[in-house]
């Protein structure tokens, strides 16, 4: 029994400029939003509330930017597989255009 195997290369193509556009947008809007909570200090908001928020957002902003960094990595995987189907669909092509069995 076989069972057809087909790779949309347009398709990832598309997937991979996605994923690393994903990657950058949040990589830069987290930047902005660091730059906007820094804002913060020396306004005069102290104390536990103010130090509380503080760790939070330091421990969620860790989280966030893994997971861009995940993104990044598919995207780079994809990137990576689209290459790979590339160069064999070109040796498959290849080896069926000389009659080799």
């Amino acid at each position: 029994m076989s069972t057809e195997f087909e790779v949309n290369l347009t398709e990832l193509e598309n997937l991979v400029a996605r994923l690393a556009g994903l990657a950058g947008f949040i990589a830069d809007h987290l930047d902005d939003i660091d730059d906007k909570v820094a804002g913060l200090q020396g306004t005069g908001w102290e104390g536990v509330a103010a130090q509380a928020y503080t760790d939070a957002h330091r421990q969620w902003a860790l989280g966030a930017r893994e997971f861009a960094e995940g993104i990044q990595d598919m995207s780079e995987a994809a990137k990576a597989a689209h290459g790979r189907y590339t160069r064999a669909i070109a040796a498959n092509a290849r080896i069926l255009s000389s009659g080799q069995p």
